[in-house]
């Protein structure tokens, strides 16, 4: 398995970042005569961004599969800045509390308001969104329901969702909680394909992403790696050293040499790891890396 701990200590890992898509399902066919049972929610999550800035804020309750009970609170300021949260685990009897709110207000009632005619172009749009299992562990679609901000909603119905955000801000604050910033992306583009990577927190991660963006001419070498090199060496005073497995990002300080690996590679004196690729399945299609002219850009420096 590829090691992501270089960049995960401040947080519990990239498992828990929150996806930011809504998988809830508008109006559920349940109803006030079907009341919502804790046991039966997988998550409960608030968001509010988009506008201008680009920026927005979340917070999510969620069942791990590793049985935990997770609060997850993200912010991220504007379109091109890193996200920062906080992440904390907590009791499974937050679900009760959650779902007897969600009875108490009939919010899977107010899933179902029409959208209003009063909308505000470029205004941050809010969500609620009550993710459901099925009796197999699931997610089930027709019983999980959202609440946006842009319905026709009732005093009532908003009561309810100020009661949801108040429960899960308690819930934070009296949880002890472990601070999360995301990792940097790196991305390499080839002939009009882009690699993404997730960087570090070394000192040559951050030296090379400040660099960037980067024109660069991509090489093949030896049956397992791609390469570009760079004008001036970086700065590897505070980098781990690297074990050359299959998608990671390296640099090669004796020859001053980015280094991606597509295929295990071995130790080197002198070969620093700088992060490894988004998704670790996608480490064999890195050998799709065509030589020639390259881009290479950072969501650090990106404008």
């Amino acid at each position: 398995m590829i090691t992501r701990r270089t960049f995960t200590s401040l947080g519990l890992g990239t498992g828990l970042m929150l996806a930011m898509g809504l998988s809830g399902c508008k109006g559920g066919k349940g109803s006030a005569s079907d009341p919502l049972a804790g046991s039966r929610i997988r998550a409960v999550r608030l968001t509010s961004g988009g506008g201008m800035t680009g920026g927005g804020d979340s917070t999510e309750l969620r069942r791990g599969d590793d049985g935990r009970v997770t609060l997850s609170t993200r912010s991220r300021e504007w379109h091109n800045s890193r996200e920062t949260g906080m992440d904390y685990v907590v009791d499974e009897s937050a679900f009760d509390q959650l779902a007897q709110i969600a009875n108490d207000y009939d919010l899977r009632a107010a899933s179902t308001r029409k959208d209003s005619d009063l909308l505000v172009l470029d205004a941050p749009t809010s969500h609620l969104v009550f993710d459901l299992m099925a009796e197999d562990g699931g997610w089930d679609p027709d019983a999980s329901f959202t609440i946006s901000s842009e319905q026709e909603l009732t005093d009532r119905d908003r009561e309810g969702w100020r009661a949801v955000t108040t429960a899960l801000a308690e819930l934070a604050a009296g949880s002890e909680g472990v601070p999360y910033l995301e990792p940097i992306r790196l991305t390499i583009t080839a002939q009009g394909y882009q690699f993404p990577f997730y960087l570090n927190d070394s000192s040559a991660a951050n030296d090379l992403s400040g660099r960037c963006p980067l024109n660069v001419t991509i090489e093949d070498y030896a049956d397992n790696e791609k390469i570009f090199y760079l004008d001036e060496p970086l700065d590897v005073s505070d980098t781990p050293l690297a074990t050359g497995e299959a998608g990671t990002l390296c640099y090669f300080e004796p020859w001053g040499d980015v280094v991606v690996f597509y295929a295990d590679g071995e130790p080197y004196d002198g070969l620093y790891e700088l992060g490894c690729v988004e998704y670790e399945h996608d480490a064999e299609y890195l050998a799709d890396m065509l030589p020639g002219a390259g881009y290479v850009w950072s969501s650090a420096t990106e404008e």
